[in-house]
């Protein structure tokens, strides 16, 4: 059975969902679902390593071999190279490895390759950083590839469960990932179509910096992304009354209560939970991907090798054969 392949590459792990088509006699798609990357784990480790063969594959879940190198995606449009296996690749180079790699470890799960891929992305990159990510995916057989603002992602998510309106108000989305918080302003016109207003991204504040810490210390951490919100809405000339719900994503436990307390003490509007915030994003990318493909065409090229599709400086291929 066809189905979009949503992604959302992470500091620490990478998550990934799948949306199929509707039941038998039923027009359109049905509801995305998290679909298992790890053998022991839904999730992988975003740092990626290379085997003793050349293959490039995700380290191990809470492990970080000195060898192995992350934080690539936040790293894309930086000129500096990054330092892997041996060699210097720029950062959306690496990137693409990694979405090669879950492409083709979903491929293996369901048999047969999506007919579309979605890449999740900060939302406030601009054409720039999106040129480079996709020159990268390109050269990993990943034409096909779209790429999916995180904020419009969570609001897709929130949408299709019937949680957030398709149509009219404004939205707040509010994403705390493990090492960054990003928030944004989003304006629903119909369904499927929606305008990113503003969107900002604070570093060094998120899940991981929480985790361990008293109630009181961790909402202090979190209290200037909330800041940052009020401030990102009164920027696009609105109050915090204006909202019609604000959408969280990312945060789960005891982070997320303190999340949409804080919230809640700035926006008078509902602050909307998902069940499976972890996984928001990625199951907002692939209801985001769900494209108008002609049954049997595919966007995605085979399998190929994940050292060779690495884009090297002077933009020449390495094949396995020349190393």
């Amino acid at each position: 059975m066809s189905y979009v392949l949503g992604i959302d590459i992470g500091v620490g792990t990478v998550k990934a969902a799948i949306c199929r088509p509707a039941g038998t006699g039923e027009p359109g798609w049905g509801p995305a679902q998290p679909i298992s990357l790890g053998a022991r784990s839904p999730v992988v480790a975003s740092a990626l390593r290379m085997t003793a063969d050349g293959a490039v594959v995700p380290a191990e879940v809470g492990q970080h071999p000195a060898d192995a190198v992350g934080g690539y995606l936040q790293r894309v449009g930086d000129p500096l190279p990054m330092y892997f296996g041996g060699g210097y690749f720029p950062a959306h180079g690496l990137t693409a490895a990694m979405a090669r790699w879950v492409v083709d470890r979903v491929w293996e799960i369901m048999g047969e390759p999506p007919v579309r891929v979605a890449l999740a992305h900060p939302s406030g990159w601009g054409a720039g950083r999106l040129g480079l990510l996709q020159a990268g995916l390109a050269e990993a057989d990943l034409m096909g590839c779209v790429a999916v603002a995180r904020a419009r992602a969570v609001v897709e998510c929130h949408q299709a469960a019937g949680r957030a309106a398709t149509v009219g108000g404004l939205l707040g989305v509010y994403r705390l990932g493990g090492s960054t918080a990003e928030v944004a302003l989003v304006a629903p016109q119909q369904p499927g179509r929606m305008e990113l207003l503003a969107s900002a991204e604070l570093s060094d504040v998120g899940g991981f910096e929480a985790d361990g810490l008293t109630p009181a210390e961790a909402r202090a951490l979190i209290r200037p992304t909330v800041d940052l919100t009020a401030a990102l809405v009164r920027s696009c000339g609105h109050k915090p009354e204006d909202l019609s719900a604000m959408l969280i994503a990312g945060a789960d436990g005891a982070v997320c209560t303190y999340v949409s307390d804080l919230l809640a003490a700035v926006f008078p509007a509902p602050i909307v939970r998902d069940p499976q915030p972890r996984m928001t994003v990625a199951i907002g990318a692939a209801l985001a991907g769900r494209p108008a493909v002609p049954a049997g065409q595919r966007s995605v090229a085979g399998p190929t090798d994940a050292f060779a599709i690495l884009p090297p400086l002077n933009r020449t291929p390495v094949r396995a054969d020349a190393r």
